[in-house]
């Protein structure tokens, strides 16, 4: 790998674990080096993978690559200023809201526009614009730096190593009884472990999205150390001897992250990260179903997480971890309310604004014309992406979000176990492997929670997604035998 590639990765790995150290990036402070560092670096790598040909990139790599910029493209276009008679045929309640806006302001004196955006707070909408810009150029940079194993692992250390911190500096500040994240003490959940974030949920969705990539470094080491017909305690003495260090890495990330898990009592984390290994472990066993050891190393590989959960539960105390959350008390089911409040909102929101949504970032601006209900509390977010995306970017962004989410799962699903993925070498395909655990965990919990909407949670996935699809580089035997055919031709 070049020196300049080099830098450009430990730059990405620098920007990754940064992330979440702002408060997850959402304070306005971090806003310009969230959105100018991965365009910086987008711009960099695009220049030197120019220069490095790759082999024809995948399905999954296009799809996403294409969807995130008509995404970007229909928040833009939300900003447009549209004449009365456009607007009214696109945006009737945009309109509306905009002609009352008018008026009120010419009553001040304000002169009355003649054009308006379908956006109604273009302000909010700009500034998710280029937020979703930013998840774009960090995927575009991480599919042109994340290109050989030696890439791979450095991303999946980096990340581990992100995660252990945030798991070692929540449980300090719990264990201190301060709740605080960088001298900011948290009196809006202060009773669980939040890592730098301000919500524990989105705390345990961060450890979650990366714990397939702790487990990718350990089952790495374990695949490193002999052939699979070598005998158990051989294969065990030539771990410890040649790839301890990176098997015990990954073990103690692995633990990290599931004691984090715990600890900051998600149940959607922890429901999404069994369904997401569930999926993935599944379709894994559909493609090996012709290998006679294949279930009962599953079905071990099952039984030790099983009982590796229970014993972190056993040493850390019921009390401290999810299992209080899962007995049904009337703080527990007035969150199940909410979030039903929030997503019947968005829906109806949807209604008012079919087409193109009331502007991306604006879901707090409009909840109130249809949140009839727990009126004492303000609904910033749906808790249903989905749904979200629905209401702000109306049926154009969600039918090319959904398009693009699916469709690219879909290509990389086929990508890792189908034809394309049996050429694969074990190591690519086992990190893809880990990267649909990720992407799968991060679709099922957006169904309950808003991680997508999040900049350090959405970033570090887009990293992880944009690694996994990354094209081949050319070998120097391969690229001169197409120099070849290129000058016959």
């Amino acid at each position: 790998m070049p020196i300049a590639e080099r830098a450009c990765l430990a730059l990405l790995l620098v920007y990754l674990f940064w992330l979440p150290l702002p408060f997850g990036s959402v304070i306005d402070e971090s806003r310009l080096p969230l959105v100018l560092t991965p365009l910086l670096l987008c711009f960099a790598a695009s220049l030197l993978a120019a220069r490095d040909p790759a082999t024809n990139h995948s399905m999954a790599y296009r799809t996403w690559a294409i969807g995130g910029a008509i995404l970007v493209a229909i928040a833009a276009l939300q900003l447009i200023p549209l004449s009365p008679s456009l607007l009214g045929a696109i945006s009737p309640e945009s309109l509306t809201i905009w002609t009352l806006g008018g008026k009120v302001a010419s009553l001040t004196g304000v002169p009355t526009r003649h054009a308006f955006p379908v956006s109604i707070d273009p302000g909010r909408t700009r500034e998710e614009m280029f937020r979703l810009l930013a998840l774009l150029a960090t995927f575009q940079a991480a599919a042109f730096l994340v290109r050989d194993h030696i890439a791979r692992v450095s991303l999946a250390c980096g990340l581990c190593a992100a995660a252990v911190f945030e798991t070692l500096y929540g449980v300090r500040e719990a264990a201190l009884r301060r709740y605080a994240i960088w001298g900011w003490v948290n009196r809006l959940i202060y009773d669980r472990v939040t890592g730098t974030f301000v919500n524990p949920n989105h705390f345990g969705h961060y450890v979650a999205i990366i714990l397939p990539l702790a487990i990718f470094l350990a089952a790495l080491a374990w695949h490193q150390s002999g052939p699979e017909s070598a005998p158990f305690r051989r294969r065990l003495i030539m771990l410890l001897e040649h790839r301890f260090f990176v098997f015990a890495a990954g073990v103690f990330a692995a633990i990290g992250c599931l004691a984090a898990i715990l600890v900051s009592q998600s149940r959607g984390a922890l429901l999404a990260s069994i369904v997401g290994f569930l999926v993935v472990g599944f379709r894994i066993l559909a493609a090996k179903n012709s290998r006679g050891g294949t279930l009962m190393k599953a079905s071990a590989g099952a039984i030790s997480a099983i009982l590796l959960l229970g014993a972190i539960i056993v040493w850390l105390g019921s009390e401290r971890t999810v299992l209080r959350r899962l007995a049904p008390t009337e703080a527990e089911t007035a969150t199940f309310v909410g979030r039903k409040i929030g997503i019947t909102a968005a829906f109806r929101i949807w209604e008012d604004f079919p087409v193109l949504g009331s502007g991306a970032g604006t879901f707090d601006r409009v909840v109130s014309m249809h949140q009839t209900e727990d009126l004492t509390k303000f609904y910033h977010r749906a808790h249903d992406d989905y749904a979200e995306i629905a209401a702000t970017m109306g049926t154009a962004g969600f039918v090319v979000a959904m398009v693009a989410l699916i469709g690219g799962y879909v290509g990389l699903m086929r990508g890792t176990f189908g034809k394309r993925g049996a050429a694969l070498p074990w190591r690519r395909r086992a990190f893809q492997i880990a990267a649909l655990t990720s992407l799968t965990i991060a679709m099922v919990h957006a169904l309950f929670d808003f991680n997508f909407f999040i900049p350090a949670n959405a970033a570090t996935l887009a990293a992880i997604v944009g690694a996994a699809v990354a094209p081949r580089k050319l070998s120097r035997t391969s690229r001169a035998s197409a120099d070849d055919s290129l000058s016959r031709r």
